[in-house]
């Protein structure tokens, strides 16, 4: 049963959270990267995120692409590739096991690793992004379109993060939320296709959990055609909070080395 686990918990949140991306903008690679590192060293859990993330996104470009607003897409899609670059390639400086600190708790010691640690703050950073109102009601002029593509894809290449800081700066933009998605998915792939090419240059894919990724990838599309289905106008604040209150948990957990 034990050795079922870790695939029970990747199904249930990969079809979870790929259904929530058609309602909240974002939340599949936000929620596998914690499930991944749970039971991976967070490289390899980034790796197998943006795998799933993208098969995933392709899948989702299909039913889509209609709705693109290419100009947006280029606006923001072309300063997002070259950000995901840049922040992927930052890795390979973070790849080591450089310890922030260490503590004993009940004579328990926890070991908090420096890219742990990044992550997790940039985790609690964006689920704030979301959980507090000042934040949410934040609005961001069309010129600043590229600036926020090259935020979203470094942060995205960094840690595979691009959802929330995407979704803050494209629901500024008015668009009717058919297209917001469907742009946001594009704009998602440049930034997967982009981060997946650097990251097998400095890793070695085969020591990669194939089978938990062929298994996401599955329940992640189950997840997207449902969400594509019962997808409507609406925006639905629930998952969103739970997503982000998730984000939140995971981070100051990893902030703290429990994972």
């Amino acid at each position: 049963m034990l050795d079922l686990l870790p695939y029970l918990i990747l199904a249930l949140v990969a079809m979870l959270a790929s259904f929530a991306t058609f309602f909240s903008g974002f939340g599949l690679g936000t929620l596998l990267l914690p499930v991944f590192a749970l039971f991976f060293e967070i490289e390899i859990a980034i790796l197998a995120t943006a795998l799933v993330h993208f098969t995933t996104g392709i899948f989702k470009f299909l039913l889509t692409m209609k709705s693109i607003d290419f100009s947006i897409l280029l606006r923001f899609g072309i300063t997002a590739g070259v950000g995901s670059y840049i922040g992927s390639l930052i890795i390979s400086y973070l790849n080591q096991d450089v310890f922030f600190c260490n503590y004993t708790v009940f004579n328990h010691i926890f070991k908090v690793e420096v890219f742990n640690f990044i992550v997790g703050i940039l985790m609690i950073i964006f689920a704030l992004i979301e959980l507090i109102p000042s934040f949410k009601s934040k609005s961001f002029d069309k010129k600043w379109l590229p600036l926020g593509g090259f935020i979203s894809g470094f942060f995205g290449g960094l840690s595979g993060h691009q959802g929330a800081l995407r979704s803050a700066f494209l629901s500024k933009t008015e668009i009717e939320k058919h297209v917001f998605i469907a742009t946001s998915v594009s704009i998602a792939m440049i930034i997967d296709l982009v981060r997946v090419s650097s990251y097998f240059q400095m890793s070695n894919f085969e020591n990669l959990p194939w089978k938990m990724i062929v298994f996401g990838v599955f329940f992640a599309f189950s997840g997207t055609f449902l969400g594509k289905r019962y997808f409507d106008k609406k925006q639905n604040v629930n998952i969103r909070l739970l997503v982000s209150v998730f984000l939140f948990l995971i981070g100051i957990a990893m902030v703290l080395g429990f994972i």
